[in-house]
This record gives structure tokens, C-alpha cells and sequence, in this order.
């Protein structure tokens, strides 16, 4: 019987899902500590049409 090799997924794949985790865990930690940053983003609100 010959040893299977181990199916490992390429580095770059694993570094880019890293970063992404990375990213969504700081932007977690900058909303409790500072979130005066993001209260004046814009959020998209609703507006209303104006009639012609």
C-alpha cells in the first residue's frame, strides 16, 4: 500500500482567507474602541424622491 498524499490547498489561499479574518476581526475591535469613526459614515439612508 502506498501512503496517500495529503490534499493541501495552495499558500496564497490560505494567506488571502487569513487576511479576510484579519480584516473582519480589526474592524470589530475599531467599532468597540473608537465608534465615533463609523457613526458618520454614510449608511445609505432612504431619502425621499423628489416629485416633478
Amino acid at each position: 500500500m502506498e501512503p496517500q498524499k495529503k490534499n493541501k490547498p495552495n499558500s496564497l489561499v490560505i494567506i488571502l482567507f487569513a487576511l479576510i479574518v484579519l480584516m473582519i476581526i480589526i474592524y470589530f475591535i475599531l467599532v468597540m474602541f473608537f465608534p465615533a469613526v463609523f457613526e458618520s459614515m454614510n449608511t445609505g439612508d432612504i431619502q425621499p424622491v423628489p416629485n416633478k
